[in-house]
């Protein structure tokens, strides 16, 4: 056996050409695999012996890499040489088609690598609703122009939950057809959460940096519904439709005809706490809420949260991986599914032309193999 026989082997490739996927290339792939992989054009043009120009040519589609490139090209971005060619559902997204917030603070291999993420999470749904039927997106419909707090008080209704504390709120969210993820630590840097909408799914993607705590993370998640609702046309990083979005956010987990009656005469700490903890909230936006119910002076809100800075201990941090109602399971449930009814994750990896790994990555779950550690 030739040394490029033994290589195709290692990649998990005999049934397919090299040959037969440069001739199916996809340029939308490449450029998929390379910001996953955090690699800039020039190294991986150093790793394959061609011009970062060329590279440059291949994701523009201009020209297709020989033949003889497509297996360095795959071994310097960690995929399958299959994984380039042509013939799997792919949905290419750009910047406007999500919404994230504080986008000038976001550098373009961080935004790229979020969209590239997304794009494979719904690619990973579409090869499950293959095998396993997901629930149905139910969301009402919002005019245009529409104020936060009555989208707020709709969305409620229309699940079910007009009053009072909302239960279990990324359970309800995958119960009405919306994909919710958490990366993992170090996936994407200066990205705090994003929202989008990929052939009629919604899609909900949050960070560390936005879900340290439970509190935060329902907050962030009703905020990705906001935008939803309201921003039909995104407009990643806009002051106005982030703040419509924390309005929504802050109408739909505390509404404002319950809320003010319940919170306290002037700001209390102690108490903030305890009510927050039954609304699911954090004290800063009781403190925010306040405020915007005109309980507290602007002066009394802005000690509050200094005293908060000087004092972190006085924050409630529970991590929200605690509650099961408020962590992701839709993708785990259907892969799970799957597999009982007789389709592994292996074979999912190959449809998709993944590796296993990436598919527990993507849903965050640690990999059950054993670490194997070498001694000197």
């Amino acid at each position: 056996m030739s040394n490029h026989q033994i290589s195709l082997d290692l990649f998990g490739t005999e049934s397919d050409s090299i040959r037969s996927v440069a001739d199916a290339f996809d340029p939308a792939r490449l450029r998929q695999a390379r910001v996953l992989a955090r690699k800039k054009k020039t190294e991986v043009a150093t790793l394959v012996g061609v011009s970062a120009a060329a590279i440059g040519q291949y994701e523009a589609g201009i020209t297709k890499p020989r033949a003889e490139h497509v297996l360095p090209l795959a071994k310097a971005l960690g995929v399958d040489p299959g994984f380039f060619a042509a013939g799997r559902p792919l949905q290419p997204m750009d910047t406007g088609a999500a919404h994230f917030r504080s986008l000038r603070s976001v550098r373009a291999i961080d935004r790229d690598r979020a969209l590239a993420i997304t794009e494979q999470a719904w690619e990973l749904a579409l090869a499950l609703e293959k095998r396993i039927r997901f629930p149905e997106v139910s969301l009402p419909q919002v005019e245009e122009g529409t104020a936060p707090g009555v989208a707020a008080q709709l969305l409620r209704s229309h699940w079910g939950v007009p009053q009072g504390p909302f239960p279990h709120l990324v359970a309800t969210m995958e119960a009405n057809g919306i994909i919710v993820l958490v990366l993992q630590e170090g996936s994407v840097e200066r990205v705090d959460a994003f929202s989008t909408e990929v052939s009629g799914r919604p899609i909900v993607i949050s960070t560390p940096r936005r879900s340290d705590n439970v509190f935060r993370h329902r907050f962030t998640c009703a905020h990705e519904i906001g935008h939803l609702l309201l921003h039909a046309d995104a407009k990643p990083g806009d002051p106005t439709q982030e703040r419509e979005a924390d309005e929504f956010a802050a109408a739909f987990l505390t509404p404002q005809k319950e809320i003010r009656a319940l919170l306290p005469q002037r700001i209390d700490l102690v108490e903030l706490d305890r009510l927050g903890r039954i609304w699911g909230v954090s004290i800063d936006s009781l403190i925010r809420r306040m405020g915007e119910l005109r309980l507290a002076s602007e002066a009394s809100t802005r000690r509050a949260y200094q005293r908060l800075n000087v004092n972190p201990h006085l924050r409630a941090y529970e991590p929200w991986t605690a509650y099961r109602g408020e962590s992701p399971s839709l993708l785990r449930q259907a892969v799970e599914l799957c597999e009982q009814t007789g389709t592994s994750i292996v074979e999912l990896a190959n449809e998709l032309k993944w590796s296993p790994a990436r598919i527990r990555e993507l849903m965050g779950i640690e990999d059950p193999r054993p670490h194997l550690q070498l001694v000197k």
